[in-house]
């Protein structure tokens, strides 16, 4: 199993010097709030909810009611691919009692996933025998699933002669803990996910020296343990034994580990003729999230008994895992380090591998540039087809999605959004993108995101360039909030709207279920604030106040994986907004923003809080 690979306009055109400090420009109380979406734009894609996608939920087993003893293991992976194992018996004709047949490389399009890249395998012996180098990848043909309802999918499949093709209705055999469709249960009262489900080991686990077999573990809502080992006979044919255990903490034992057997593939299938026959014990000793090791007693002489080391190979979408609770970051503190060259507010970030791109905003309306965490080093890049502020962004891959915002009049306005290719550094047209604005974006299981002023989500695809639009459950208008990927969900901070002012509120949409529930409020309401995630925790700093007092923000705050609560940090060294944040290698970079609050007085400023 070692060949899986693992795998988010505007009237007037502001200029602002780009040496000393800037002057204080009005920008508008709502940077936005009266200015109209987009006036300039030629394409506009349809507000399209076209029924629920392949999501983190559909990971599990299933199996058509009719064909008890054969089934598929799916799992969808958090870079928005996913993988197949078919557990069912050779065709007529054909060695070998059982078969199991691999799927990779997904092709994800709304409800379906379509896999092309589709093997059996052949060759190894199980045990102390075994020797990968003998392992066969035999081309198969095809599999697709689409994804009809939480428990229901549809199956279509061709594979050679012997095989045949057809169809199948499926059903839901098991759901994975804290993926079900009815949303999570190990929450704190705050609505944060509780630490008790963020140690969750489903997925693929395997010995590196034995690549061709491995395990499949699937840790079941109930808290027993299924798990499936797809290996090899004494021949070197394909077989598979199964078992469930019960609740445990590190430990998963199975003493009755089974083989079935006794039918053939297709129309030779007769599940009254499935024989399950205990094949031996099994024991996971899985320690750590990612590693641990595996005892084996068979039954049989020819499968003997042995030891074995286990790796994870795969996590699944949505499924996370600490060790331990991260540790806290109050005692870190801020930095000051030499402003960015062109000197912005109101940006588009974008960052990955310790670099972020600075996209538009007022003083530099076309300007990308990009920050280099590691050296502290900018670059100037392709200037923007067009001109835009509070525009939002997401990396992809080496590469950059761009959307919405307000335009000016700098440069071509006729496209929603733009690529930036890396490689290429250019942009192209990219107008599928969704029509937002000064509301964040995050990339999550393959999909950007980007958030909304009336507090929806954008689901974009860029594989197949299809967008839906989530409704918005508990979220309230969000003008200038921010968007984050956190802990396999998506978390929509503050903002503010007329009348209603800044507010600390917590949306949280699980792509699980489809869902929104609340989350824990923020210490301090703000809008225009920086914010970022990594797999530890979310930071927030600076913003403005404009309804209650106008003023910029000093104030940082932060929640760990686990944790109800937000605490305070340490206070800015420069209270600023329409600032971008990333967090790198324990730091978190505040990069530009305005000094004062609804105007565009940019200086350039660059903070650094490390830990």
């Amino acid at each position: 199993m070692a060949t899986i690979r693992s795998a988010a306009l505007g009237f007037f055109l502001i200029t602002l010097t780009s040496l000393g400090a800037a002057p204080s420009v009005p920008a508008c109380a709502l940077h936005g709030g009266d200015r109209p979406l987009w006036e300039h734009a030629k394409t506009t894609p349809a507000d399209k909810n076209d029924g629920r996608w392949v999501d983190p939920s559909m990971s599990g087993s299933w199996y058509s009611t009719d064909r008890s003893g054969e089934g598929f293991v799916l799992q969808i992976l958090p870079d928005g691919q996913a993988i197949a194992v078919w557990f069912t018996y050779p065709p007529a004709g054909s060695p070998g009692q059982q078969a199991w047949v691999f799927a990779q490389d997904a092709r994800i399009d709304g409800d379906q996933l379509s896999f092309n890249a589709v093997y059996t395998t052949r060759g190894p012996r199980f045990g102390t025998a075994f020797d990968p180098s003998r392992l066969e990848r035999i081309a198969w043909g095809n599999l697709s699933f689409r994804y009809t309802g939480c428990d229901r999918a549809e199956l279509s499949y061709a594979g050679p002669a012997a095989w045949g093709s057809g169809n199948r209705v499926l059903a839901r055999l098991t759901a994975i803990d804290e993926l079900t469709c009815n949303g999570k249960q190990k929450l704190n009262v705050s609505g944060s996910r509780a630490l008790g489900g963020l140690r969750q080991r489903s997925g693929a686990w395997f010995d590196p020296s034995r690549s061709g077999e491995g395990w499949m573990v699937e840790e079941l809502p109930d808290q027993r343990r299924l798990v499936y080992w797809f290996t090899y006979d004494e021949q070197g044919e394909q077989a598979w034994m199964v078992g469930v255990a019960e609740a445990g903490a590190n430990q998963i034992s199975i003493n009755d580990l089974l083989r079935p057997v006794g039918t053939r593939f297709g129309s030779g299938f007769n599940a009254a003729d499935v024989r399950r026959e205990r094949w031996g014990s099994l024991s996971l000793d899985l320690a750590s999230c990612n590693s641990g090791s595996a005892q084996y007693q068979a039954s049989s002489p020819a499968f003997g008994q042995g030891q074995l080391q286990a790796r994870r190979l795969t996590a699944l979408a949505g499924a996370i895992c600490h060790d331990q609770a991260p540790t806290g970051i109050q005692q870190g503190q801020w930095s000051v380090l030499p402003r960015m060259p062109q000197r912005v507010s109101e940006v588009a970030t974008a960052a990955a591998n310790g670099q972020a791109y600075i996209a538009g905003g007022f003083g530099g309306a076309r300007t990308l540039q990009r920050f280099d965490a590691a050296t502290q080093a900018w670059t100037r890049l392709a200037d923007l087809p067009g001109g835009r502020d509070h525009a939002l962004a997401v990396p992809l891959g080496a590469d950059i999605l761009l959307t919405g915002g307000y335009p000016n009049q700098q440069g071509n306005q006729s496209s929603i959004g733009w690529r930036y290719l890396a490689a290429e550094n250019r942009w192209v047209d990219e107008p599928s993108l969704p029509l937002t604005a000064a509301a964040g974006a995050a990339l999550l299981n393959g999909f950007a995101w980007f958030a909304d002023m009336d507090g929806r989500l954008h689901q974009y695809d860029p594989r197949t360039r299809r967008l839906r639009v989530i409704d918005n459950g508990p979220a309230t208008p969000r003008d200038h909030s921010q968007l984050v990927a956190f802990q396999g969900e998506l978390w929509m901070l503050g903002g503010r709207a007329e009348g209603v002012g800044e507010n600390f509120r917590v949306a949280i949409y699980d792509p699980a279920s489809d869902g929104w529930r609340q989350g824990p409020p923020m210490l301090f309401p703000r809008g225009g604030f920086a914010a970022a995630a990594d797999s530890e925790r979310i930071i927030v700093a600076g913003g403005e106040i404009i309804f209650s007092g106008s003023r910029t923000l000093d104030r940082a705050e932060t929640i760990s994986a686990g944790e109800a609560q937000w605490v305070n940090l340490p206070s800015m060294s420069v209270p600023v907004h329409g600032v971008g944040g990333f967090i790198h290698n324990r730091r978190f970079h505040a990069l530009g923003g305005s000094l004062s609050a609804g105007t565009a007085n940019n200086d350039g400023t660059v903070q650094v809080y490390s830990w």
